[in-house]
This record gives C-alpha cells, sequence and structure tokens, in this order.
C-alpha cells in the first residue's frame, strides 16, 4: 500500500471558505501558479473555476483531505453538494462583498457562487456581480499569474498584459439600510441555507428557480420603486428577450435576483390566506381568463413547482380559471393540486358513485332555475370523478359513469356559478376527497354488475301489495307488456339498490316517454308507510341473495359542506307535515307547495317520498279484499274443521259459509284441495228436451221467456240448452224475437230496417209520419220528441237500409223524400206491413197521423220562419240583450223568484231539473251579457267542505243577479211563456 505524501506547505481553510479560494491561497503558498498545483494535486484541470466547488468527485476531496492534513469530510463544507437546486441560470460567475474580501485577505466565501446569495448580511450592503474596473464577471475563468497579482485582484484576461488586475476590496460599498426588503429576503435564504439539505429548504430554492421567469415578468416598476435608485436602476437591465436559449440562461444581477427573492419568497415557504391574495394580485396583472398556468411560466417550470406551490398557484387562480378545471384541480378547497398522467384516484372512486347523485345531495347543490332534475343528477355524479382526473376530455369523464350523458358538464357547472352559489364546486370536490379519504360501504360497481334488472317477480310484487293492504295494479301497458305499478315497482328498487340512471337507453328498465317518467315520478310519493317498508325489505333480501353485505342506501355525511353557502337547503329541513297538508290533503300541486315553502320542485318530491299514505279501505270485491278472504279461507277451512263440519256434521256448505262469512266457492275449492268430497246439489230441474228445442230453435223464445213460462230462473234454462248441446244465441236483446228474422215476402227495405236491430217498426212508423211534415222540427214536436233524437233515429234507418231516404229541410226548401224513401213510404202503406207494424209495436207507441189542418199549420210556419237577427238592445238598461230560449226562460224564473241570493250550478241543476250541459253555459252568456257577476267560494268554506282524509274537489262558482240584470230579466220574461 502506498502513503499518500502530505504537503510540506500547509495553511488552513476558513470557515466559510470555498474550496476554489482555499486551493487558490494553498498555491501560492508553494510558490506555483493555480494550474500547476492542480496537476501536482492530481485534480482535474478544468479552465473555469466554478467546477472546484460543484463538481468535485468526492474521491478527489477525501484525497485532498489526506494530502492536506485534514479532518475526514472537513472538505465537504467547501464545496456546493451536487444536489443543490441551482436551476437553469447557473452562476458561472462569483459575487462578492468587498469589504468581507478586504477583511478576509482575498479569501472567498462558498456562498458567493449561489444564485440567491445576494446581499452581505454582515456588512448590509448589495453583492457586486462585476469587477469595476473591466465591468466583467470574477472568477469565471482559473486566476491565472497568481504568483504576480494579490489574493483580491480581478485575473480576468488570457494574457499578461491583458489582465485588469483591479483591486476588488477597492470597489465601491452599495448600501442596504437595515430593514431593506432585499435584506430581509436575504437573511431568510439564509435560514434556508444554514439548513440546505432538508427537503423544505431545497423545494423554496427550486420553486425559486422555477418562479423567476414568471416573476420578472410580473413584477413591474411601481413594486421595485420603494427599494430605492440604486435597486430600481439595476432592475431596469433584467435580461427580458428570453428570444434564444442563451437568453433564458443569462445570469441575473445581485439586485434582480434581491428583488424576485423578496416578491417570491412570502408565499413560497408560508401557507396562508394573506400568501394566496399575494399571488392573486400578481396574477391578476397578467393572466387571461380560463388560464391555469400563469401566464410568462412555461409549462415545464410549472410542472416542476413543488405541489405546495403548485397548490397557492390554483387557489390564486381560481376565480379566473374554468369550471372544469376549478374542480379537476379542485383549486377551490384547501387540496388543491395538479394531477399526475397516470393518477387513479378517479378511476378507484368510481365504483364509490352512483350513476345518479344522492337524493340529499341532488336538493342542496342543484340549481332552483335552468337545470332538469335527471340530467343534474348525472352530470352531478360525473363530476364526481373530475377531481384528480388527468384527463382533460370532459366526455372522458362522463362516458365512465352514463354515454348517454350530452356533452353539458361546462354548462351545468356555470349555471350553479351563476346561480350565486360557487360553494357548489366547494362541496363536489369535497365529497369527492371524502370518498378518496373514507370510501363508502357501498360498491356500487359491483351492485351494477350483480343486481338484476327485475328485482322483483310479478307474484312477489302481488304478494307484497296484498300484505301491506294496497292496490298493486293490473292493468298492463301495451308497450311494455308490463302493469305500469310493476314496472314500476321494479324501476324503484333497482335504482335504490344500484343508484342507476333510468333515462339512459341501455337500462332495461329505461323510462320511454316524459309521460313514463312523471308515472315514475308519482310512483314513490304514492306508496303507503306499509307497502314502502316491505319495498325496502325486499330490497335487503336482493343483497343478500347476491352475498353483498351492505346498507342498502348511504349518503356521504352533510358535514362536507359544513360553512358553504349552497343553493338549496337539507331535506331534513323541511316540515313534513307541512308539505302533507298541502300537496295531500288540499290537493294541491306540488309546484304550488314548492312556491309557498320557497324551495325547489326536487325538495318536495323527495319530501313526499317520507311523507306517510294513509291505506285505503278495501271493500270484499276489491283484489285486495278477494286476497284477504283467500288468506282467511286457508286459516279457517282446515281438513280439521271441513271434516267435523261438512262430513261428520252434514252441513251444506251454503251455511258453513254464511256462518264464517267466506263466499261458498272459497270452501268448496279448499274443501277440493284437501280430497274431501264434494256432494252434488238437487237433481236438475225437469225440462222436456224435445219441447225446449222446439221452444227455443222453433219459436225463437227467449230463455227468459222459457223460464218463466216454466217456473224456474234463465240460468236453469241455459244450463239444460248447453247440455242438449244447443248453441244459445247472443245474450241481451239479440235473444228477442222482435231481433229474429222477418217474413221473406215483406219489401227488402222493411225487412232490412227490421231484421237484426231493436225499435226498426217504431223508426219506419214515425218515419211515415214525418215525411208528410217540412222539417224535422215540425214533426219532432208533433211526435213529442227532441229534434236531434229523430235525426239520430233516421240516420241509424238509413245506415240500416243503406240509402238516403230524404233530403233534409233547408231556409225556405222543405224536406223531400228521395226515390229510394218514397218507395219506403208506397211500402209503408201496404195493409200488410201496417198490420205487422201495428202487432210490433205497443199502443203508447203507436201515433196518428196529422190531420190536414195541423200540417197546414206547419207548412205556413215553415214558410214564414225568417233566420234569426241580433236581438235589439234595450233603451234604458245597460246589459246586452240576449235571445230567450226554453232552457233560458226556465233560468230566468228561478233567479226572479230569489232575485238577491248567490247560487251555484247545482242549486239550480236540482230546483230546475235543467242538464249541466244546458245550464252552465247560459250562466257564461248571462255573465258576459252583464246580467250576472260571479266569484269563486273562499278558502275558509273550501276547506270545510273536505271530507276527512281526502280533498276538498274543486271551488264551487257563486252567481249573483246584477240590479240591471233583474231589470232585463224582468222585462224579458213578461210576455213568455216556457211552451
Amino acid at each position: 500500500m502506498t502513503e499518500t505524501r502530505v504537503l510540506p506547505l500547509r495553511i488552513p481553510i476558513l470557515h466559510g471558505e470555498g474550496m476554489d479560494s482555499w486551493l487558490e491561497a494553498l498555491s501560492r503558498r508553494n510558490g506555483l501558479t493555480f494550474s500547476a498545483f492542480l496537476r501536482v494535486l492530481g485534480l482535474p484541470r478544468h479552465s473555469l473555476t466554478r467546477p472546484l466547488v460543484t463538481d468535485l468527485p468526492t474521491v478527489s476531496l477525501r484525497a485532498l483531505e489526506a494530502r492536506t492534513g485534514l479532518s475526514a469530510g472537513r472538505l465537504d463544507r467547501a464545496v456546493i453538494g451536487p444536489g443543490f437546486p441551482f436551476g437553469q441560470r447557473r452562476q458561472r460567475r462569483c459575487r462578492f462583498c468587498p469589504q468581507c474580501l478586504a477583511e478576509r485577505e482575498g479569501r472567498w466565501l462558498l456562498r458567493w457562487w449561489l444564485p440567491w446569495v445576494f446581499a452581505c448580511t454582515t456588512h448590509k450592503a448589495l453583492l457586486h456581480d462585476t469587477c469595476p474596473g473591466c465591468g466583467k464577471g470574477t472568477r469565471v475563468r482559473l486566476p491565472g499569474h497568481t504568483h504576480r497579482f494579490p489574493p483580491a485582484a480581478c485575473t480576468v484576461g488570457s494574457r499578461l498584459a491583458s489582465i485588469c488586475g483591479t483591486d476588488l476590496t477597492s470597489a465601491e460599498l452599495m448600501p442596504l439600510a437595515s430593514d431593506h426588503p432585499v435584506l430581509a429576503a436575504q437573511r431568510r435564504i439564509d435560514v434556508l441555507l444554514a439548513d440546505a439539505a432538508t427537503i423544505t429548504a431545497r423545494t423554496v430554492l427550486a420553486d425559486l428557480n422555477h418562479c423567476t421567469s414568471w416573476l420578472m415578468h410580473t413584477i413591474d416598476d411601481h413594486d421595485v420603486a420603494p427599494m430605492g435608485a440604486t435597486i430600481q436602476q439595476l432592475w431596469q437591465h433584467r435580461p427580458l428577450a428570453m428570444r434564444t436559449p442563451a437568453d433564458r440562461v443569462k445570469p441575473l444581477s445581485a439586485a434582480v435576483s434581491g428583488v424576485i427573492a423578496h416578491t417570491a419568497l412570502p408565499f413560497l415557504d408560508t401557507d396562508d390566506a394573506f400568501t394566496v391574495q399575494a399571488v392573486r394580485l400578481l396574477r391578476a396583472r397578467h393572466d387571461t381568463p380560463n388560464k391555469v398556468i400563469p401566464r410568462g411560466m412555461t409549462t415545464a417550470q410549472w410542472s416542476q413547482l413543488s405541489p405546495p406551490t403548485q397548490r397557492r398557484f390554483l387557489h390564486a387562480g381560481d376565480h379566473t380559471m374554468g369550471a372544469l378545471d376549478r374542480v379537476r384541480f379542485s383549486s377551490c378547497t384547501s387540496r388543491a393540486r395538479v394531477p399526475e398522467p397516470d393518477d387513479q384516484s378517479a378511476t378507484a372512486r368510481i365504483r364509490h358513485v352512483p350513476q345518479l347523485l344522492w337524493p340529499g345531495w341532488t336538493v342542496r347543490l342543484m340549481p332552483r332555475e335552468g337545470t332538469q332534475e335527471n340530467l343534474f343528477r348525472g352530470i352531478a355524479a360525473a363530476l364526481l370523478l373530475l377531481p384528480g382526473e388527468p384527463d382533460l376530455r370532459a366526455r372522458g369523464v362522463t362516458d365512465r359513469l352514463g354515454p348517454h350523458l350530452p356533452n353539458a358538464m361546462t354548462v351545468t357547472l356555470q349555471r350553479a356559478l351563476k346561480s350565486s352559489h360557487p360553494a357548489v364546486l366547494t362541496a363536489l370536490c369535497n365529497l369527492a376527497h371524502y370518498l378518496d379519504d373514507h370510501g363508502s360501504p357501498i360498491d356500487y360497481e359491483r351492485r351494477r354488475r350483480l343486481i338484476p334488472a327485475t328485482p322483483i317477480t310479478p307474484d312477489e310484487w302481488r304478494e307484497l301489495c296484498f300484505r301491506a293492504g294496497t292496490q298493486p295494479g293490473e292493468q298492463l301497458n301495451s308497450k311494455t307488456s308490463q302493469a305500469p305499478r310493476y314496472l314500476n315497482a321494479q324501476r324503484y328498487l333497482n335504482q335504490i339498490l344500484t343508484g342507476a340512471d333510468l333515462t339512459d337507453p341501455r337500462h332495461p328498465l329505461a323510462l320511454r316517454s316524459v309521460s313514463d317518467r312523471s308515472r315514475y315520478f308519482a310512483f314513490p310519493p304514492s306508496l303507503t308507510l306499509a307497502q314502502r317498508d316491505a319495498l325496502h325489505h325486499h330490497a335487503v333480501g336482493v343483497l343478500h341473495d347476491q352475498n353483498i353485505d351492505e346498507p342498502l342506501t348511504w349518503e356521504p355525511p352533510q358535514e362536507c359542506a359544513d360553512g358553504l353557502d349552497l343553493p338549496g337547503r337539507r331535506l331534513d329541513d323541511l316540515d313534513l307535515e307541512e308539505v302533507r297538508h298541502i300537496v295531500i290533503t288540499e290537493q294541491r300541486a306540488p309546484r304550488e307547495a314548492a312556491r309557498e315553502l320557497d324551495t325547489t320542485l326536487t325538495h318536495i318530491r323527495f319530501a313526499l317520498e317520507r311523507v306517510p299514505r294513509e291505506p285505503r279501505a278495501w271493500g270484499r270485491r276489491s283484489s285486495v279484499g278477494s286476497w284477504r278472504l283467500r288468506q282467511q279461507a286457508k286459516s279457517v277451512f282446515t281438513a280439521d274443521f271441513l271434516q267435523r263440519e261438512y262430513v261428520d256434521n252434514g252441513k251444506p256448505f251454503r251455511d258453513i259459509a254464511r256462518e264464517t262469512g267466506i263466499p261458498r266457492p272459497l270452501a268448496v275449492a279448499h274443501a277440493r284441495a284437501l280430497g274431501i268430497t264434494v256432494r252434488r246439489t238437487r237433481k236438475p230441474f225437469p225440462i222436456d228436451p224435445a219441447w225446449l228445442r222446439e221452444q227455443y230453435l222453433t219459436h225463437k223464445r227467449s230463455t227468459h221467456d222459457i223460464a218463466i213460462e216454466l217456473g224456474t230462473e234463465d240460468e236453469t234454462v241455459r244450463r239444460r240448452l248447453k247440455h242438449l248441446k244447443i248453441p244459445l244465441r247472443p245474450p241481451g236483446v239479440h235473444s228477442r224475437t222482435i231481433m229474429t228474422k222477418t217474413d221473406a215476402r215483406l219489401p227488402r227495405a222493411v225487412r232490412a230496417a227490421v231484421e237484426g236491430t231493436l225499435h226498426g217498426w217504431l223508426r219506419l212508423h214515425r218515419f211515415h209520419i214525418s215525411m208528410r211534415f217540412p222539417s224535422l222540427d215540425s214533426a219532432a214536436q208533433y211526435l213529442k220528441l227532441e229534434p236531434n233524437a229523430l235525426v239520430t233515429q233516421f240516420q241509424r234507418l238509413e245506415h240500416n237500409i243503406g240509402t238516403t231516404l230524404f233530403n233534409r229541410a233547408a231556409f225556405g226548401r222543405p224536406q223531400q223524400p228521395t226515390q229510394q224513401g218514397r218507395q219506403l213510404l208506397r211500402s209503408l202503406e201496404e195493409g200488410r206491413v201496417q198490420a205487422l207494424m201495428i202487432t210490433a209495436l205497443r199502443h203508447d207507441q203507436i201515433t196518428a197521423p196529422p190531420d190536414d189542418h195541423t200540417l197546414e199549420a206547419a207548412h205556413a210556419k215553415f214558410r214564414s220562419r225568417r233566420n234569426p237577427s241580433r236581438p235589439t238592445p234595450f233603451s234604458d238598461i245597460t246589459v246586452e240583450r240576449v235571445r230567450i230560449t226554453g232552457p233560458t226562460l226556465t233560468l230566468l224564473r228561478d233567479l226572479l223568484s230569489r232575485p238577491r241570493e248567490e247560487f251555484y250550478g247545482a242549486e239550480v241543476i236540482k230546483r230546475t231539473g235543467l242538464e249541466a250541459g244546458t245550464l252552465y253555459p247560459q250562466l257564461k252568456r248571462l255573465e258576459r251579457a252583464g246580467w250576472l257577476t260571479s266569484r269563486l267560494e273562499d278558502d275558509v268554506a273550501w276547506m270545510n267542505r273536505a271530507t276527512p282524509g281526502r280533498g276538498p274537489g274543486r271551488r264551487r262558482t257563486f252567481y249573483t243577479l246584477t240590479a240591471e240584470g233583474h231589470r232585463a230579466a224582468h222585462l224579458a220574461t213578461q210576455y213568455r211563456t216556457t211552451n
């Protein structure tokens, strides 16, 4: 092993001295030039001085310590460690303090090589960057001719004649006041440098490097003016052009570095509201809206900032960033951060998020106007995946939960912000962070995969409803082939189990139309408390069948929104009794309840799901009553009971049914199911089969007529006909004799009007008489019928015969039979037809033909008829004159008998017998003409009429005859009659 030779001539290294300064002093002591001395020591020879303090390998340091007799590790404090954050603007030159240099006899401090050492706190002065003689940077190149110049001399120059030689200790001191901002900044940096090995110090200094370019463009002259003329003048010469790579790495002067450090340090090593406000003011000078990275900072510099500093920048730019970026970076929360490219937090979070936002959070976050509920719930749920999401595409986020959702994330957030509730973004971020920290007791991803689309079968639904005392609903939907209530029950269960969005067309139970959506929304509030509990119990059973040990439903705690101003209030804050009173008792629309309670329709809808509905009392004929009877029959009609009562005691089922209150067919069915032989009824009623065939088939008699003649029941005759395999005629009028075939020798038109129809002879009889009159009105008056009834009968007659029988009367032209009508009238004059007609009609249906006087009067009246003209106005009565018809006259006489009383329509109908369709148009016409005034029933009277447990129904409208209307009614009825 070779022994290391120690230098014979040595000098100690000073406290804080740099490696370059100590080696230069050693070379002077040994009478060698600096470069020659480095060769003697076996150190790498560089043309630059800086590598001596930054790039010496550890092996060289240990060897140098051995050669100079220093303790092991001493020289580690004379060099700058490899991990020191120099940044892009590495100092090739060394700054200096003239007075420190003089006091240390030309020995240079290591810290003067550092980029963020710009002032001397000992002498309270700004450091020099260049030689005052030549104006170039000091100690850039390795000092030469050290044996010819003193230690503190400037050795810039390639030849001896060109060396500057200026004594740097004679440079003018640039003093700073004790409270100068630059000096204060240097003291804070010195604290960091004292512990430069810590992560905090290195992080702050590295962030300072990355913020330099941005601050050089952001700090303006007004910020520098209070620092004095010297600093202000040096600040003006900072490098701004940054057009080439060389420009970007130009060294900064001590003054520029001091200004930048003074501005940046407060928000780099402190985290409070004051520092965020400081950054916000700086960003506000040049930033543009919707920008995340500060203007003037490159993407590379932004990405290299430490997370705490990025968080402060995000907080400061929160009010200018786009809504999606504010959620993605959580800039409105204390956990703001820039997502890493491989960040998987959002991917892991998706299993804790339902397709639709939880109801309790929906009502708190949803804006009051401008947003459809299902769309907001779907978008809000997708937004929970956005915090920490590196994918910048909005569709890349929504497609994970709902590919059917439109690209409306930005619009939804903007509407939330426009509602003056920006805290909605904070609440969304808080919810996402809560799921990241605590997770969720429900794995929605697993439930969406395992829970069947039809979690309840039709039989289970019927049984559930009957046990809860409610109707399951039996009417089938033509499109889905399912009962609507059963389909909505499936949707309800699937949604509370999986949080599914039923507007997703891929879902098997998707809502297909607006009306379908409305019916589903009305389903949960219609459930009784027992029915809702039964459905929830069934849902728990579905989870158990899938081996899922989770609560049925869950929501993040409301504490995630503590202190936030949100659009809606909690569901628990609503008075459910008030909601029940408005919507159920008063039967008012939920929208009115929302307006009265100053909340949203969504609030009311979710609140109604918590309002218990009173179960309805069902009769025995209803499906619920039938089910209850079947359940009662199961418990009553046991094998022992039937054996004792029916078999042993011989009690008939009719008596058993009367005693138990259960219908006889149920008792018989249970007996047969238990294997008990059921005795037949009494012997069949004796009926001669040949006679029955003759009466039913040949004489076309009805079963009712035959039963009356035999003294038995109609059903007995029908059963015997079925037993004899005789086809039954259709029930009803089709089995009457009048509906059967007539004599084939009758005219074709007469047979077509009579055969297979009811009252055919009566229509022919009336047609025969009506064609003698000039119009149907006059004919109807003679026949004492309503004209409309006569029109309907003749239309039926023409339909049966298959042709038009007469041309209707017009003004000045009486009605005339067509050729087919005249032929039918001639047929009706035949004696054989007249005889059949008289036989088929009852005596009260036959009307005698009109005499000549009656016909002449009808034709004269028809010829003198004129078109009605507008009634002549009253001369001294201010109301409008109306035409007086028979119903009008009846109404006016009734009103004149009670001139000062208020009335409503039902009272008048009861007193006069007028039809509602006739009365109410008359009342409206008289009100428009000024004869009547009206008002709606007041709230007190309206509510007093309410049936307990049900609403009051529609309000009544009360009418009153006005004074002028009373005069007009008296005048109109004075010379009129009702005939």
